[in-house]
């Protein structure tokens, strides 16, 4: 599998780098991960919040909000914890 920078493919750079194990973690502000996303072989996505963590000066807790926004897309979000 391999993946490329969102921002940079809109500013016409469209490097890829291998990610053998099909999974990204996204880090948060204070080390923890944010999300963890995984590609499946079925080409279907898992995702799922790390433990408790401190993103943009806030709080998070473990669980996700999922809402849809068009047939096409969704926003997760983590909450604030509390």
């Amino acid at each position: 599998m391999k993946i490329r920078d969102g921002h940079a493919t809109l500013n016409g750079d469209k490097t890829e780098h291998e990610m053998p194990s099909g999974s990204v973690e996204i880090i948060a502000d204070d080390g923890r991960t944010l999300l963890c996303v995984t590609a499946q072989k079925d080409g279907s996505l898992r995702i799922h919040a790390g433990m408790v963590c401190t993103h943009d000066g806030k709080l998070l807790d473990d669980r996700l909000d999922i809402r849809p926004i068009a047939s096409n897309a969704i926003v997760i979000t983590r909450p604030i914890y509390g």
